[in-house]
């Protein structure tokens, strides 16, 4: 990739700061390497005289491969193989054309070639490596891993084998793995030419306007560079587009613009602009960044001069107006023989990150430093490097700070795919990297060169990075980057517990441990579905069913745990869905309640432990239903006579109402009775408790059919008969009037109204209704709330005050709504405030305000 990275890492160039350029990215990464490391001449045994004799299609061959320009030296590296006597030039030019192939990503042909010179006993280890190298930037794992065992077989001291065997083995699992995310191709922003070197720009805090890198017709510079064969690179501005080819960046002015689940997919962008003369020249331009303000850009430039590569070194220039200042190289090494390039800055603009072959560097590749501004010296300190955590013995390039709180890079010395891989590390306080790298895995990363990631606010979630994998327009290649979103639905079923017939028109109130709530209705085949993008993961949610003629009952489940194979992907929404599973019942009120473990020892009355837990589940179910009399009904078995079987299941009532009654149930709600041996026991459908493995639904438990049963049997259906039931009798009755829960409610009102407003921020494809209906509030109320909003259509981006009973004290006092006709002159006067002062608190604004949104005043 980066070509200009590698063609001109070395070369120096010679200027008033005698700077050294590097890095900077373009076609190829693998080039980087290339141009950082000197190829060695071929072993020759030849005398002097037949040097001279040297054909002239060999000498040409020389001098381009010498000058890495390799697109002409396989040309005359084909001519010169056929002009040569001996094996060892053979061997020589066969390494070379495989080097050319290599750097020009030709993988099947250097591979050809690498294998003819070691066939020619040419035994270096460049050769062997070379050969496993180009399998596996093929994604030829399997045949990779013989390969690095033929190197060590060769080599059995060089640690890259048993790095490169690992390396294929993890690419191997990693491509097998299911992933969340998606790669595309960024093809409206694409040539066939090399495009590269991407990074937002625009107004600071959004996220729809681009400046990037490319080699394509029309540029600055009209020679071509002799390693693409493409011209040389400069910079270009584009904006993304909404769906309908209007501009996104004018629509949610001021917003992070965070891409939803659709157009994350397929992703349009204007024709690109090129960036005026005084940033691009007839040399290489490239890898642009801004400081957090947007206002000063960083980028690297590399020259040549005479097919002599002078060098990278990272410029630095402001945009005054609609005009550049003429840009000036910043100084990060005093060594002149030094190049660097790739910079990215910190949130706080305070440590600059830079790729470089500086003095230190690991085994003379490039690696990443840091440097920290000196506001008293008003210039850079020392440059740092980044240890060995993070640089290798190969090459680390294209650093990309994140908020959050991960230095991106790429490195083909760390285990990967193929060439390139992009990796992240956690940065300690002081700005250097601690823990271990991680790959970024498929399908991020591939066979080929991945690298110059650049990602939106939040994380590893949604952004860009530059690839030369197969399936782009041209060489290098813009990719898009997205993290398919994981959704949550509840699909429920909800049945009567009599006969297990649904139950239609319920209502059901959905409460999370996070603070989600929302309520649905069961349709006329009892079935309902929770679904909202405000279900999430790791959430205890609890549902409450109502109904007339029904008890209240409640049921519960959580997202905790749940495995990623158990989504399914929503191609339509592009969304990965998991679907949970409720099945609950609800009691007729007309049916009695059996209460399990309610049992009493023969001719007794006491209430053991058992008992009184499941009297605890009537207290709930009161609790749960505030208007419903029951009947607390206690049945005995056949033995006894009926009069004394009266009295004792009277006993047992009247014990069960009393400990209800000590747990604070109004005793008005208690009818208890003892229905004696008046009324067997017959096994429902539905009943699961003592004996239901036993007695089949629909036995009734008479005494005549009991001593018909075995001895144990018969003990078991009469200790079933021996049971406690509910019964509900009336459904109208009100609670008597608490003073003290007046007082309480009162205050529970109260903190409500207290509770601070929630703003919305509208998103794509804006309307009222959908604005209403995912907040849950009356447009009367919304309008009410955000001052009518009278002939105001909703737009991205837009603020809305949207909890009708909401305090918005707070957000009054440092927000000001724009209402039409509105200007940041008018504002400033009605409030008292300078006009410059209120349009630096709103840099998102231009001068015309979008009414029925807020701006902040303080």
């Amino acid at each position: 990739m980066s070509h200009l990275v590698s063609v001109f890492m070395k070369r120096t160039f010679f200027s008033f700061f005698f700077y050294i350029l590097f890095a900077f990215q373009s076609f190829l990464l693998n080039a980087q390497q290339a141009a950082m490391t000197a190829i060695p001449e071929a072993p020759s045994n030849v005398s002097k005289e037949e040097v001279v004799k040297r054909p002239r299609a060999v000498k040409n061959s020389e001098d381009f491969f010498n000058a890495k320009e390799y697109t002409e030296a396989i040309d005359h590296l084909k001519k010169a193989y056929s002009k040569v006597k001996t094996r060892e030039e053979k061997a020589e030019i066969s390494r070379r054309l495989a080097e050319s192939y290599k750097f020009t990503f030709n993988y099947k042909a250097a591979e050809a070639q690498y294998k003819r010179a070691i066939k020619l006993k040419q035994v270096l280890a460049s050769n062997y490596l070379g050969v496993a190298e180009m399998l596996k930037y093929q994604g030829e794992y399997k045949e990779a891993i013989e390969a690095y065992n033929d190197f060590l077989g060769v080599f059995p001291d060089d640690p890259r084998g048993l790095i490169g065997v690992k390396s294929c083995n993890e690419a191997l699992d990693w491509q097998n793995n299911k992933t969340r995310y998606q790669v595309g191709n960024l093809s409206s922003l694409n040539s066939r030419s090399n495009d590269f070197g991407i990074t937002f720009s625009g107004r600071p805090n959004t996220f729809e306007e681009v400046l990037f890198t490319s080699m394509r017709e029309g540029g600055i510079g009209r020679k071509d560079d002799g390693w693409t064969g493409q011209k040389f690179s400069d910079i270009y501005s584009s904006e993304r587009l909404n769906s309908d080819g209007s501009s996104r960046s004018k629509r949610s002015r001021g917003r992070s613009s965070k891409s939803n689940s659709t157009a994350a997919r397929i992703q349009k962008f204007n024709s690109p602009d090129l960036l005026p003369e005084i940033i691009n020249t007839e040399d290489h331009e490239g890898s642009p960044i801004f400081d957090s303000r947007r206002r000063t850009m960083y980028f690297t430039r590399c020259m040549e001069l005479k097919r002599q590569q002078l060098g990278c070194s990272i410029f630095t220039t402001r945009k005054a107006g609609l005009s550049w200042q003429e840009p000036q190289a910043i100084i990060v090494t005093s060594d002149s023989s030094r190049s660097v390039g790739h910079p990215s800055l910190s949130k706080d603009d305070k440590i600059l990150y830079f790729a470089g072959d500086l003095k230190g560097t690991t085994n003379d590749s490039k690696d990443l430093w840091l440097v920290r501004m000196d506001k008293r010296k008003r210039g850079w300190s020392e440059p740092v490097n980044l240890g060995s955590s993070i640089n290798t013995s190969g090459d680390e390039l294209f650093p990309f700070v994140h908020d959050d709180g991960y230095l991106y890079f790429a490195s083909n010395g760390l285990p990967g795919m193929g060439g390139f891989d992009l990796f992240r590390i956690k940065l300690g306080p002081d700005g250097i990297p601690v823990g271990i790298p991680e790959n970024l895995k498929a399908p991020i990363n591939s066979s080929a060169d991945d690298f110059n990631i650049l990602l939106r606010p939040g994380g590893l979630e949604d952004g860009y990075f530059v690839s030369n994998r197969s399936g782009g327009v041209g060489g290098d290649d813009i990719w898009t980057l997205y993290e398919v979103p994981l959704r949550y639905r509840i699909s429920g079923m909800l049945l009567s517990s009599k006969d297990n017939s649904p139950i239609a028109g319920a209502s059901v109130k959905v409460k999370g441990n996070d603070g989600f709530s929302k309520v649905v209705k069961t349709l006329k085949d009892g079935s309902f579905m929770v679904e909202s993008e405000d279900l999430k993961k790791d959430v205890q949610y609890s549902f409450s069913f109502e109904k007339k003629k029904f008890l209240v009952n409640d049921a519960g489940l959580n997202t905790s745990g749940l495995k990623f194979e158990n989504f399914d992907f929503v191609e339509k929404e592009n969304i990965y869905l998991h679907t949970s599973e409720l099945r609950a019942q609800m009691d007729p009120i007309e049916i009695p309640i059996v209460l399990p473990d309610v049992y009493f020892a023969l001719a007794k009355w006491d209430l053991n432990q058992s008992a009184t837990n499941a009297l605890d589940t009537v207290f709930k179910t009161l609790e749960r239903n505030p208007n419903i009399v029951i009947e607390l009904r206690s049945h005995t078995d056949y033995r006894d006579i009926d009069e004394k079987n009266m009295i004792l299941s009277q006993r047992r009532a009247d014990t069960s109402v009393k400990y209800l009654i000590s747990r604070g149930v109004d005793a008005n709600r208690l009818v208890p009775v003892g229905m004696g041996e008046s009324t067997p026991f017959e096994m429902p459908e539905s009943y699961k408790g003592l004996g239901s493995e036993i007695f089949a639904a629909g036995t009734k438990l008479t005494e005549q059919n009991i001593k018909k049963m075995s001895s144990e049997k018969q003990e078991i259906a009469n200790q079933i008969n021996r049971r406690t039931d509910f019964r509900v009798i009336r459904d109208d009755y009100v609670p008597p009037v608490d003073p003290d829960a007046i007082s309480e409610n009162s205050d529970e009102k109260k903190k409500e109204k207290l509770l601070i407003g929630k703003i919305y921020t509208v998103g794509e494809r804006p309307s009222y209704t959908t604005i209403c209906r995912e907040n849950n509030i009356t447009l009367a109320n919304l309008k009410k709330l955000n001052g009518g909003l009278r002939g105001i259509r909703p737009f991205t981006g837009m603020l809305l005050k949207v909890s009708a009973k909401g305090d918005y004290k707070e957000f009054d006092s440092s927000y000001r709504q724009i209402k039409s006709g509105d200007s940041y002159r008018t504002i400033a006067k009605e409030i008292g405030m300078k006009t410059k002062a209120l349009q630096a608190l709103n840099p998102e604004y231009e001068k015309d305000l979008p009414p029925g949104t807020y701006i902040r005043i303080q």
